[in-house]
């Protein structure tokens, strides 16, 4: 989203690392979350004071991506965008309804998508940093640091002060496999959908027109999964002796852990249940849609929103990370055998992102 930053935070640092989120990110993720109560709670009134199902009025859950996508698109003055969606949608409207919420949600929702996971980037990408630095040597984990242990996958024998990236990142087009491993993260979240929906006796295939309610879905299915992408472009790793482990690549093998037991649950599901071929065309239209939509919003992200990101990424590097774990402590705790003039000095409390919990 190319909103001008609104006062300053540069520099600035909270316990869990250095703050990434402007101003104007906070009050978009307040609108956010406004407009997310605001849709359940007439999701709730909808579905107690009529005779809908909770899939015929699911696609209310849109309207937060919806309005922070008009909202991106107006301050960006990408105009045209808006005139040829609503176009199209118009347009499509004549055929059926669902296939206009079809339109809006890929142009537009799509957008608040991407605007929704760079304000999730910002929240959460020295917090996770700062609880991997720590992660092996300090002496108990709370419950944020055990997700994250669990996520990544981190080996227990690594030290994880040796935390590093890459800060000269020169994209040179569409990271097509960060792409597409993202969809795969999709279809794994999506596959526990899958089998929620087989066991939900209130689930009625619809093979007439578009399910939009599973467009609905993959929206937030997009929101979850694509955050995570930035560790990947800036190739976060914890350096070794040997082969360095990074955190992407951890991320997914978590995903593949997940992944199977899924699909062997969706299997039985399917079997036990004696699903027929509507069923299996509900999947399969699922599929077409993960596929289409997080290729939308990805596109959306990388071209609009990742830049911006990155840059204060890498700028607020040096204020987290001041020198790597190898370069020696500051004089408290002795100096370092052959030391040389100018080595760089380290206080051992930045060696794991946040005080208190240290153990040397």
């Amino acid at each position: 989203m190319n909103i001008p930053k609104v006062g300053g935070n540069k520099g600035s640092t909270n316990g869990k690392g250095p703050v990434l989120l402007r101003e104007t990110d906070v009050r978009t993720g307040y609108l956010f979350l406004i407009l997310l109560l605001a849709s359940v709670v007439s999701i709730v009134l909808v579905v107690s004071l009529t005779d809908n199902s909770i899939y015929g009025v699911l696609p209310i859950l849109a309207t937060p991506f919806f309005v922070l996508g008009i909202v991106s698109y107006v301050v960006s003055r990408r105009w045209m965008v808006i005139i040829i969606a609503l176009a199209v949608a118009a347009a499509a409207y004549l055929v059926g309804p669902e296939y206009a919420l079809f339109i809006l949600h890929l142009f537009i929702c799509s957008e608040g998508v991407a605007v929704t996971v760079s304000i999730v980037q910002r929240s959460f990408f020295y917090r996770i940093l700062s609880s991997v630095e720590g992660m092996n040597v300090k002496g108990g984990l709370n419950a944020f640091d055990r997700v994250v242990l669990f996520l990544f996958n981190i080996p227990p024998d690594v030290d994880t002060r040796r935390i590093t990236m890459d800060t000269g990142i020169r994209r040179k087009g569409i990271p097509w496999m960060d792409m597409i491993r993202t969809t795969a993260m999709a279809l794994v979240l999506c596959a526990f959908l899958w089998i929620y929906m087989f066991l939900d006796p209130a689930f009625c295939v619809q093979t007439d027109g578009l399910p939009v309610y599973t467009l609905t879905i993959i929206l937030y299915i997009a929101a979850l999964v694509m955050p995570w992408t930035v560790f990947s472009s800036l190739d976060v790793r914890i350096t070794t002796d040997y082969c360095d482990f990074r955190l992407f690549d951890g991320l997914m093998e978590t995903m593949k852990r997940m992944f199977l037991p899924a699909i062997v649950a969706l299997v039985f599901l399917g079997v036990a249940l004696s699903v027929g071929g509507y069923t299996f065309y509900y999947v399969l239209m699922s599929l077409a849609m993960i596929v289409l939509i997080v290729t939308v919003t990805s596109l959306m992200y990388y071209l609009c929103s990742e830049a911006s990101v990155v840059k204060d990424v890498v700028s607020k590097w040096k204020a987290f990370h001041p020198a790597d774990i190898d370069s020696g402590y500051g004089d408290q705790v002795g100096k370092v055998k052959g030391e040389f003039p100018g080595t760089p000095k380290r206080d051992p409390r930045s060696c794991f992102g946040r005080s208190g919990d240290q153990k040397y």
